[in-house]
């Protein structure tokens, strides 16, 4: 059955300890990557896939600010496991994208709560919560932490 792990780290450290679990989990790895600035989003087609190396991992990347619960569910259609780098960057694109309209952030929550709970892949999800972030987008991140946790198999809190 597939898992979902939560991983909380510092501002730097989770992505080789990521990149360790997901290899352990088959070959195929799926890479949600949130940072990517709203205005540089490819707009042609799209999120555009395409192969990336992840601390020394191949995996099929999509750069996806603000949709990430479709981002997942694409990915999982081919891959054993996807990771999610970072849910702190992703609340504050969503924030954002809706800084007018609270039911529309809730909803991707939502949307990632619902991929969490589909199982469809094993799910590693990262996020840096002692980052700065803005007062809005640090209650939403809380919130979606605190809500990723019920539904996680494992958390893993890095301290460095």
């Amino acid at each position: 059955m597939a898992r979902n792990v939560l991983i909380l780290a510092p501002s730097r450290g989770p992505v080789a300890h990521a990149a360790e679990l997901a290899a352990r989990s088959g070959e195929e790895v799926g890479l949600v990557l949130t940072s990517i600035d709203l205005g540089r989003e490819k707009v042609s087609g799209g999120r555009i896939e395409e192969e990336r190396d992840y601390a020394g991992i191949t995996a099929s990347a999509l750069d996806e600010p603000v949709f990430i619960g479709s981002a997942i569910a694409q990915l999982a259609g081919h891959c054993e496991t996807v990771i999610v780098d970072g849910l702190e960057r992703w609340i504050e694109r969503v924030v954002e994208r809706f800084p007018d309209d609270p039911i529309e952030r809730d909803a991707e929550v939502l949307s990632l709560l619902s991929v969490m709970q589909a199982r469809m892949a094993d799910l590693l999800l990262i996020a840096r919560p002692a980052l700065p972030l803005a007062a809005v987008a640090r209650e939403l991140l809380m919130r979606a932490l605190d809500l990723a946790k019920k539904h996680a198999d494992e958390v893993i809190t890095l301290d460095r």
